[in-house]
Parts: structure tokens; sequence; C-alpha cells
């Protein structure tokens, strides 16, 4: 019978206390007087090849909820070269300095408005970027029952059940020099940056999402083929967009930073 070393959980707190004591002194470093910008641009095209757009407004509840430098841009895409298309919408929020009350997980505040998951998954689009890049993105599949308006009772279909609508998003984050899918992923670059650059960096959160006419076929009504679009064919109209996007509001990495 061998008896235990006594020696190695004191190790191993000790190890513990030192990890500790090296993250919690990250919170600790000076601030810079400057924010590195982003990768994603502010301002997002009026047109985009043969894609013209509309400003959308963000809502009150949206600005009280998120601190007061919070920025937004959003627009909504559309193009005569697909009839009956009801368009792509860009959303992005450009964190302040106060990072946790600027940005929060899509995946709360989507539960939050009804949306039921059917899918979640990470995705690499491929060569998107303006330096041939790839574009990590986190997608979501949802649907959600359609809500009345002004007291009205909410829409049924044919067999008398609530409408459901149903929506395609890709979410990603835009650093300084990183561009991550997660949440998590973001807090740890967050850290990086802070332990061993030195620097803070404004993070733009962006979402780009795509409804699915299909559903309202399979829900009973007469939906004209010109404006019947299943998941597949609208998930390759926004990817297709996005190729035509990114490279206009995206700047390219350097040579040090992708190695």
């Amino acid at each position: 019978m061998h008896s235990s070393d006594p020696s190695i959980p004191r190790r191993l707190w000790v190890l513990l206390g030192i990890l500790v004591l090296g993250f919690s002194s990250i919170w600790t470093l000076p601030k810079q007087e400057e924010m590195r910008a982003s990768r994603l641009s502010q301002d997002l095209p009026e047109r985009v090849g043969g894609w013209y757009s509309e400003k959308r407004e963000v809502s009150d509840v949206e600005k009280k909820t998120l601190a007061a430098d919070t920025e937004f841009a959003r627009r909504s895409y559309q193009t005569p070269a697909l009839e009956g298309f009801d368009g792509i919408e860009v959303s992005v929020v450009f964190s302040g300095r106060d990072i946790n009350n600027s940005l929060h997980r899509p995946e709360v505040c989507l539960r939050a408005q009804g949306w039921n998951f059917i899918r979640q998954r990470p995705v690499v689009l491929k060569g998107v970027l303006v330096d041939g890049g790839d574009l990590p993105v986190r997608e979501i599949v949802s649907v959600r029952p359609r809500v009345g308006r002004n007291g009205e009772e909410p829409p049924k279909n044919k067999m008398g059940e609530p409408v459901y609508d149903m929506r395609i998003q890709y979410y990603t984050y835009f650093g300084a020099e990183r561009i991550v899918s997660g949440h998590y992923e973001r807090t740890m670059e967050d850290i990086k940056a802070r332990l061993f650059g030195g620097y803070d960096q404004r993070w733009a959160y962006a979402t780009f999402s795509v409804g699915v006419t299909s559903v309202y076929r399979d829900q009973g009504f007469d939906v004209p083929d010109h404006r019947y679009y299943d998941e597949e064919q609208s998930t390759q109209i926004m990817v297709d967009f996005l190729k035509q996007l990114l490279p206009e509001v995206v700047s390219g990495m350097s040579k040090v930073e992708r190695n």
C-alpha cells in the first residue's frame, strides 16, 4: 500500500492561487486613453453591388438597456434581381468602454423576444473577407409565433393555428485584430489584449439575418413561386450578399496579425 503525497494538494492550491491572481490583475491594468477601433466600419453602405438599403432605427428600449456610449448601425438590404425576396437585415452594435453593458449573448436576447431555436451551430464562411480570409459565425435558425398588434388577435393559418415565422441568423464579433463567433472567445481575446498587448478595443457585434418564406406554404398559405425561398435558398442568398458587403466594411489584417 502506497502512502499518498501530502504535498500534491498543496501544490495544486498554490497553482490555483497563481492563476487567480494573474487573471485578477488584468482588471487592474491601466486603461488606454484611446480604444483600438474594430475592424468593422461603423458606416454601412447604402448600396452594395445590385443591392440597395433602407436605414432601420434602433428602439428606445435597446438604447436604454445598453451603456450610453454604445453605438449602432442597422440597414435592411433589398435587390430587384430577386423578385419577391424579403431582404437581408444587417445590425451592428459597437461596444463602449463598459463592454459588459454594451454587448450581451444574442441567445438570451432572441429567447426573450419569443424565438424558439431549431438549430444553432458554428459555421465558417470561406474567403468572404477583403484579404481572402474566412469569417467564423454562429448560425441560429429559429421560429416564433407572430403576435397581434394594437390589441388584435394574432393571425392564424388555415388550420386555425398561430402563424409562425422562421429566420436564419448569423452573428459574430469583430475586434481590433481578431474575429470570433463566441461570447466566451471574445472575452478571452479581451483578456489577452489587455494582459499581453496593454490595450482596450472596441468590439462590433454584427448580426446578419434573413427570413424563410417556404414555411408559409407549409402552413397552408398560397405562396407564389416567385416569393418561395426555402432555408437552403435563403442561406445561399445571404452568403452571396456577404461576399459583396464584407470586403467593403471589414479592414484587412497585416502580415503580423495573420501569424
